[in-house]
């Protein structure tokens, strides 16, 4: 039988309240299964939510504080291709090509401004992640805001990536996937024992789950 993970912790907070010793069976991190309660029929369709949701609140954890630094230097890597690609041809080019260069130049500047020196920064108020007893969630992006849901019923993969840049900072990422092509919900900027952490949590949840979530 998989051994049940214990509560995580994020600057001394629990991530997710742990029942009372007795309480939900094997599963330590879910309530004692009730029948399904029968909600009225929605005869105007005007109803929002069924009876099978998952509610969770805005996320509360933030990523660790070096991420943007880490997000600096991946800008910094991808339009420094770019540049060298400039600089190339505008000592190999043609000549009558100079102007046009000088124009890719002027709107490749702004867009590399915001790319490494305002949106790394951005990014890290934006981006949180949390852990309830029925889901895990995540939110990034700086132009674009994605909040991601995926129900821990539904998990079937749960995994840790580290980029070469993100072993510099010892930060991880943590993907924990389901049957869906758009359910992935991935948690960049974590310490690396916080996303080992996180990963066996959710994997001691997924199989201490006996329904099937396929």
């Amino acid at each position: 039988m998989p051994e049940t993970a214990g509560p995580l912790r994020s600057n001394g907070d629990p991530l997710v309240s742990t029942p009372a010793r007795g309480a939900g069976g094997a599963h330590a991190l879910r309530p004692p299964a009730t029948p399904p309660v029968e909600e009225p029929a929605d005869v105007n369709g005007d109803g929002l939510l069924t009876s099978n949701r998952v509610l969770v609140t805005a996320p509360r954890h933030r990523i660790e504080k070096r991420t943007p630094f880490l997000f600096i230097i991946e800008g910094i890597w991808s339009w420094a291709i770019l540049a060298g690609l400039q600089v190339a041809w505008y000592f190999w080019g043609d000549n009558v090509m100079a102007f046009w260069n000088w124009v890719a130049l002027a709107a490749t500047v702004p867009y590399a401004f915001m790319s490494i020196v305002v949106a790394p920064w951005w990014r890290y108020v934006v981006a949180r992640w949390d852990v309830s007893a029925t889901a895990v969630c995540s939110r990034q992006g700086w132009w674009t805001t994605r909040f991601r849901i995926a129900p821990l019923a539904r998990l079937q993969t749960v995994y840790t990536t580290r980029t070469f840049f993100e072993r510099w900072f010892g930060l991880a990422t943590v993907n924990a996937s389901t049957a869906s092509g758009q359910g992935t919900v991935q948690i960049r900027g974590l310490d690396l024992a916080d996303a080992e952490e996180l990963a066996r949590h959710l994997i001691a949840i997924a199989d201490l789950d006996t329904e099937d979530g396929t």
